[in-house]
């Protein structure tokens, strides 16, 4: 605080229980806390005029909650110029010549996002922890998740962090050679240059929240365990009677070339396959020729669409869709109207708003346009989905606002405000589902995620990368939640692989479809029926397990940019009834078939075994498919297989 590191020098005031529904960020549409518990730990500083509320929760799951609560008590403002919700100590490991497993560089590894680009998303990696200082961090792509090892005691902590502005997670190596000894200390914060906050006197704020669970078992378990904690305390769940419907995106062939016969053209297209639900991209507004960036934040249609949207929306609600809507609400175009009007309102780095496409959330006005706009179009034109994008970019260093002698980072201030927001939509439209993406997977923690029902993985479209991108993600967040396109986006997607292996990567997601014919006329024949096929698949076997499967990793590590040899995922639900996995061939496979051992039938139980590729199917038990394995021959590269498992 105002330059003054108050790592020590605390009182002890109080301690307490509360009650969980106290605590200021419960999702809306959970389960009342009937499992849950809260504690509070209040201490004062001896040094400055600071309390902090040190906030626990916890509620059966194998995780914890942890948020501080901050107080100026003092008659001047005050500066946060450090913040870390959670650190501490993780774990030991002891004797390390005797126990340290054989080839380990370290006792202590973690599992982190190797690369901060934008198509490069959850692209996880082991990295063994060296003596000493560890750090890593980033903002908007690059999942603030971690996975921890002891590699002596064979625990894992995974630690997740709901923030979306630039983090940092630090660990130190305590290693003492000379004993054969090392210990393992963490801190999870804010990053960038502060101060984060200032605070009035007598004015109280909470950080983003950590969430930390510790599991003594392997990868696959701990995945697990972290996808029931999301699913059951963090995630928002669906609305009553709602499910993930099959999605287009107008993009595809349609791009900026938006007009009632184009998107009329993806509506017949997405209805003769089985989609459910018609999403409008971005370039709805505006006139032709101008183009969507310039251009955003003046959210009215323009010459591109003369009579509006509201035909469009009739008509694919007519042939039976859902109907959604993209807006880049946080974004403010370089020639937009919007802009002329208030320039006031863009963010400022170094004291320019120059170039920054961002709008200002610090400040009440934005708050209320962005809000008062989204009412708008939602009421207007009864949204069944909004699909948020964020294509601006506030860096690591965050944006600065100069308030009582500081020069503030907003990134803190900011977030809160746009947090806020999407939980007020929520409560004030129950029904309506959420759709997140930050030009792609960027945003995809979870201080974002509490707010939305699925999100966008990746703008890469690619049918190899994507699968590896969803495969990484799918280590962090319920696979339900991860969203990436199969048809054409652009020329990447047809690319890699056939149809089927292109659709099936994302069938172990959201599957969201992109452009699948320029028309029906162009649809051929033997691609509709492959489409078909999928989205039937999905919709009759796939997605009414999808919310509960248990998810094996059988590659867990792909990285994005290596060839690879297989890609394998095997999803089964909890009772051991139904499941089903993927094998997909990758460039750099030596052999031509892919020896698969089921990890999570019942030894016990009779499945039926259906091979997706020639319809054909076997019985066998749980414990000869276990023991045995199922020898799955794909004879080229780039395509796959789906097996289908059901208990007889």
């Amino acid at each position: 605080m105002d330059g003054q590191d108050l790592w020590d020098q605390w009182t002890w005031k109080s301690a307490k229980e509360l009650a969980c529904e106290s605590e200021p960020d419960v999702p809306i549409g959970r389960e009342a806390h009937r499992k849950c518990r809260q504690a509070v730990v209040e201490l004062a500083s001896d040094i400055r005029p600071i309390r902090v509320r040190v906030q626990t929760q916890v509620d059966g799951n194998a995780f914890l909650k942890r948020w501080l609560e901050i107080t100026n008590d003092g008659k001047s403002a005050a500066a946060i110029g450090a913040v870390y919700p959670m650190s501490g100590y993780l774990f030991a490991g002891h004797r390390l010549k005797e126990n340290l497993p054989q080839g380990a560089e370290s006792a202590f590894s973690v599992l982190r996002p190797l690369n901060f680009d934008p198509l490069r998303e959850a692209d996880f990696r082991w990295i063994p922890l060296p003596d000493g200082n560890y750090s890593y961090g980033n903002s908007k792509w690059g999942l603030p998740f971690a996975v921890v090892q002891n590699a002596v005691s064979a625990e894992l902590f995974l630690i997740h962090f709901a923030w979306s502005g630039h983090y940092a997670f630090e660990f130190y190596n305590e290693h003492n050679p000379a004993r054969e000894d090392a210990r393992l200390y963490f801190r999870v914060g804010l990053a960038g240059p502060g101060p984060f906050r200032v605070l009035q006197p007598g004015e109280t704020v909470s950080t983003p929240v950590v969430h930390i669970g510790h599991v003594l078992d392997d990868l696959d378990a701990a995945v697990q365990a972290c996808h029931k904690y999301l699913r059951e305390s963090v995630l928002p769940p669906m609305p009553a009677g709602r499910f993930r419907p099959v999605e287009i995106n107008s993009w595809g062939f349609v791009g900026q070339d938006i007009s009632e016969n184009s998107l009329r053209a993806v509506i017949d297209t997405a209805v003769d396959v089985g989609v459910e639900l018609f999403t409008i991209d971005a370039g709805w507004y505006g006139d032709v020729g101008s183009r969507w960036w310039e251009r955003a934040g003046d959210w009215k249609t323009g010459s591109r669409l003369p009579n509006g949207l509201e035909p469009i929306f009739a008509y694919a609600r007519s042939k039976g869709l859902l109907c959604g809507l993209w807006v880049d609400i946080e974004r403010i175009g370089l020639e937009s109207e919007l802009r002329k009007k208030h320039p006031d309102w863009v963010v400022k780095v170094h004291g320019s708003g120059d170039g920054q496409t961002t709008l200002d959330f610090t400040n009440p006005e934005v708050v209320k346009f962005a809000e008062e706009t989204l009412v708008g179009l939602i009421e207007r034109y009864k949204l069944d989905v909004f699909r948020l994008d964020y294509n601006a970019e506030m860096g690591h260093s965050g944006v600065q606002s100069k308030r009582d002698g500081f020069v503030e980072n907003n990134y803190w201030r900011h977030y809160d405000a746009i947090y806020a927001m999407y939980r007020r939509l929520r409560k004030r439209f129950p029904n309506l589902l959420l759709e997140n993406c930050a030009s792609g997977g960027g945003r995809n923690d979870l201080g974002m995620l509490g707010n939305f029902h699925w999100t966008q993985a990746s703008d890469e479209w690619g049918g190899v990368r994507t699968l590896k991108i969803l495969n990484g993600f799918s280590l962090a967040i319920p696979p339900e939640y991860g969203l990436s396109y199969v048809g054409f986006m652009s020329p990447e997607n047809y690319r890699y692989g056939d149809t089927d292996f292109r659709f099936r990567g994302q069938m172990f997601g959201h599957l969201c479809l992109g452009g699948l014919a320029p028309s029906m006329k162009d649809f051929t024949a033997a691609h509709r029926d492959r489409v078909r096929h999928n989205v039937q698949l999905y919709k009759s076997f796939i997605r009414p397990i999808l919310p509960t499967v248990k998810v094996y990793h059988h590659t867990p590590i792909l990285p994005n940019t290596e060839p690879g040899e297989w890609c394998v995922w095997e999803h089964v639900t909890p009772d051991q009834n139904h499941g089903y996995a993927g094998l997909f061939r990758l460039a750099g496979s030596k052999e031509d078939y892919y020896l698969f051992r089921p990890r999570g039938l019942a030894a016990s139980k009779i499945y039926k075994v259906i091979f997706d590729n020639s319809q054909d199917s076997i019985r066998k038990s749980g414990l000869e498919l276990e023991n045995d394995g199922l020898r799955v021959r794909i004879e080229q590269p780039l395509h796959s297989e789906l097996l289908l498992f059901e208990t007889q």
